[in-house]
């Protein structure tokens, strides 16, 4: 047996390992290590996170990446083979930070519009979340380097996701046609080297020692045959997530190392278990090739790579509304452009979270519109509003150290000499983050101890100005010597709340300072560290940040925004959410736009002549208030680090927009069928999530006409489509049985498109459970240059096309019957499609 790198394979060194080297390879040694056995030359491990920008390995590193979009712009492709070669890129990139596996792709539902990860995830439906990810699984894996989707299973909420339990069987129609079906659809097509299981619990087991889902499920019905490992601290026991077949605790030896081998050494654990799992420790080094772990990471711009995220923002971004043809917009009309919004000058570019990165550059889209409208027309801009969750920190260039440098003095004290300090050090931005004992300063006592941020703050405008702190401790904070802002008790905040939900830190002076422009304010900043350290093994979080912003008034902004509208001939509004809205982390309270988002979107349309919206999100908006205001929305998603290319790409017609949702946006959020059963939240047992919804998820519910604002599939074209010519076989004959459809389709336009053909089966009326009315069973994507036609060809297997679960016999049943089939788009209406049936005896 050899590896894939052709030498002797690692997998049979199991018996040559000794018991402690053993139990090393079972847990990692950092954030995105695991060890290896330098004796008998096994290599360590490297991870890194995400599919939508290979990360570096220190989280304060500020190394660049390629920026990929967000994953629901990918779900909005539904593009299999642009995302197999998007998995490709990933590759290379993996390569350039000495990474043997991705993290990723998500693929957890999207079941509620709050939910604050759906942005890194693919769709309300697990077909096309699961053949998705199979798609760049395989383009991952093709080069060498591994794959491991997450999280097993049913992390679609992050309130309390640590503790947080599934009150679900995994043996529930939900589970098993929605939530496990994507895992089940992704596994069909692809063979990822890893798997990462979730935080919360299903059924009351936590899912890192959950051996119905690990070892039943996941290996024994589906044939799983690579390593599963835990989320960050997600591991929950010892012996038992052994014998539930976890292979894997990241990030250190919590609950393993020297507590496992007792358990070995005391026969809680039997060596063939622990060898069961060692095995598939070495099995993944065999499976990967050696990228050189500790070469020095770097940022490599390519053509190649930069060409394919243009391409999947393009292919992702939906045409939501278009009256009277507003656009495309046609340079050479010599056109008076307006445009607003802040994200047109700062764009959003990706969610928060382990799925964010640094882009290596930062378009914008106002510079491309000034450049396509360059020999016709004008362009002209306005800020327009501020949205933000958070209060900017301070900027540098208004801070002066007590050398002259443009700064900050902080200076490091212990509790039990508090007037000496074990350290003072100068920092450009006002901003000290310490993560854990390896990120303290030498000698730091924590618990006990203190930092002392120093400087002297200019403002640039005289007005009442905001001064904010965000940190992990008590705090006071004074200007000229008088204290005007103090916190007597630490926040209760988890270590993944310090990390990603940055508003439970911070405080800010809500009445605002006044402040006269050019007049030097003394400012002290006293932050203590927390009172003892973080639970479960976490690192213990210590940092402190001073935050500024400047008076200025929103009324006067619009009135601005809406001046320019009113004089122009088109206007664009950029609106939206960003990373402090859409994040790892937590979830969303609403589906609302900022209300002063909302504010200058109608003040603009009500003057406009066209306007035209374009909006950075992961989740679906209620644009109930403004949506028959404006002539044009224009879905933008998260787009990375080409998103301003692509976007004026299709403003202008460049291109034909082809995304299609891959999520329902409903009209309100109480349509959405999750609403009144989302967050996590105290019950009798505890904290608890309910599918209470079950199958009637997203576009499967009842009364989906009036409840959704644009539907699943949903998406408009610039030119027109026409289908015909419908063909249905059942092959009964084949092994197994499959559902053949061929179709012709027209573009019966005048500019080249693309069109993506969705096929669903409707259930026959004799079905003894419940059916969705209809479900997604295949699809495809097709080009076609104005007055072609194509004859595109499907097929699934009969079994997924047609079978349920069922509860009682705990298997899929295939009734017969008369099942209808649906073969269309649903770029207008549902009705837009072809139907067919067949008798299946």
């Amino acid at each position: 047996m050899s590896s894939l790198n052709g030498e002797p394979s690692f997998a049979a060194f199991v018996s040559q390992l000794t018991l402690r080297e053993k139990v090393s390879l079972l847990s990692g040694n950092s954030f995105n290590t695991t060890p290896g056995v330098e004796r008998l030359g096994i290599p360590r491990i490297k991870v890194a996170d995400s599919i939508n920008g290979i990360r570096p390995s220190s989280l304060k590193d500020d190394m660049t990446t390629a920026s990929f979009p967000s994953t629901t712009c990918l779900g909005s492709t539904w593009d299999k083979e642009l995302l197999h070669r998007m998995g490709e890129r990933l590759a290379h990139q993996a390569r350039l930070k000495s990474a043997q596996v991705v993290l990723g792709p998500t693929i957890n539902i999207h079941r509620d519009p709050r939910a604050g990860r759906n942005f890194e995830c693919f769709s309300e439906d697990p077909l096309l979340s699961g053949q998705l990810a199979a798609a760049i699984v395989n383009g991952l894996q093709k080069q060498g380097v591994g794959a491991c989707p997450k999280h097993f299973v049913c992390n679609d909420s992050e309130t309390m996701r640590h503790f947080y339990n599934v009150a679900e069987s995994p043996n529930c129609r939900g589970l098993r046609e929605i939530y496990l079906a994507a895992w089940q659809h992704m596994l069909r097509e692809s063979d990822p080297v890893a798997v990462m299981t979730a935080y919360n619990k299903v059924d009351g087991t936590f899912c890192s020692e959950n051996g119905t889902l690990i070892t039943d499920i996941l290996r024994r019905t589906w044939g799983y045959r690579g390593v599963t490992m835990s989320d960050w601290f997600a591991t929950r026991s010892t012996a038992a997530s052994i014998k539930a077949g976890l292979d894997l605790e990241m990030p250190f030896p919590i609950l393993r190392g020297a507590k496992l081998v007792q358990e070995v050494e005391s026969r809680a654990v039997t060596v063939a278990e622990l060898d069961q799992r060692v095995l598939k420790m070495l099995e993944l080094r065999d499976r990967t090739k050696d990228c050189h772990s500790d070469e020095p990471e770097r940022s490599e711009i390519s053509d190649e790579t930069n060409a394919i995220a243009r391409e999947l923002v393009a292919s992702g971004m939906v045409l939501l509304k278009n009256v009277a043809e507003t656009l495309p917009l046609e340079p050479s009309q010599q056109l008076k452009v307006a445009v607003i919004g802040e994200f047109a000058n700062d764009p959003v570019v990706t969610g928060g979270g382990s799925a964010s990165c640094k882009p290596q550059y930062k378009q914008k889209p106002l510079d491309f519109l000034q450049e396509a409208f360059s020999k016709h027309g004008t362009v002209q801009y306005a800020p327009g509003v501020r949205t933000r969750r958070i209060i900017p920190v301070a900027p540098t260039a208004q801070l002066t150290a007590a050398d002259g440098r443009q700064g900050v003095d902080v200076s490091y004290f212990n509790d039990d000499n508090p007037s000496q300090p074990i350290l003072t050090e100068f920092q450009p931005v006002p901003h000290v983050s310490m993560l854990g004992q390896h990120e303290f300063k030498p000698s730091l006592h924590v618990p006990g101890s203190r930092l002392e941020l120093t400087t002297t703050l200019t403002p640039s405008t005289t007005g009442t100005h905001t001064l904010a702190v965000r940190c992990t401790g008590a705090f006071t904070l004074s200007v000229n010597n008088s204290p005007i802002l103090s916190r007597a008790i630490q926040p209760a905040i988890t270590t993944e709340q310090f990390l990603f939900n940055h508003t439970l830190l911070e405080t800010r002076h809500e009445k605002g300072l006044p402040m006269l422009a050019g007049t030097p304010y003394a400012i002290h900043l006293v932050v203590h560290s927390r009172t003892e350290l973080m639970p479960h093994g976490e690192p213990t979080p210590y940092s402190a940040t001073l935050c500024f912003e400047e008076e200025y008034s929103e009324e006067t902004a619009i009135h601005t925004a809406a001046a320019l509208a009113q004089s122009a001939d088109v206007s664009l509004v950029f609106c939206g959410r960003s990373a402090q809205y859409e994040s790892e982390g937590f979830d969303l309270e609403e589906m609302a736009m900022p209300a002063n988002q909302t504010a200058l979107i109608r003040a603009v349309a009500a003057v406009a002549k066209r306007t035209v919206l374009v909006l950075y999100c992961g989740n679906p908006i209620d644009v109930s208030p403004f949506v028959d205001e404006v002539e044009a929305v224009v879905l933008a998603h998260f787009p990375g680090q080409e998103g301003a290319a692509a976007l004026v790409d299709v403003l202008t017609g460049r291109v034909n927009p082809s995304g299609r949702l891959a999520t329902t946006w409903w009209v309100r959020l109480k349509e959405a069928p999750s609403f009144g059963a989302f967050p996590a939240a105290e019950g009798e047992n505890g904290v608890e999530i309910r599918y209470e919804e079950g199958v009637r998820m997203g576009y499967r519910c009842e009364d989906l006409a009036r409840r959704a604002r644009w539907p699943f599939g949903f998406g408009l074209s610039y030119t027109t489509f026409r289908y015909g010519g419908l063909c249905l076989v059942v092959d009964e004959e084949a092994e197994p049985a499959r559902l053949m459809c061929s179709v012709e389709v027209s573009n019966t336009g005048g500019r080249e498109g693309r069109e993506v053909v969705q096929l669903y089966v409707r259930p026959s009326k004799s079905q003894s459970a419940w059916r969705p009315e209809r479900e997604l069973k295949s699809f495809a994507k097709v080009q076609l240059q104005p007055g072609e036609k194509k004859v595109v060809k499907l097929q699934v297997d009969l079994k997924v096309a047609c079978s349920y679960w069922d509860e009682a016999a705990l298997t899929w049943r295939l009734e017969e019957g008369t099942y209808g089939v649906q073969v269309g788009s649903c770029q207008q209406e549902f009705n837009v499609m072809k139907t067919r049936a067949w008798n299946h005896l």
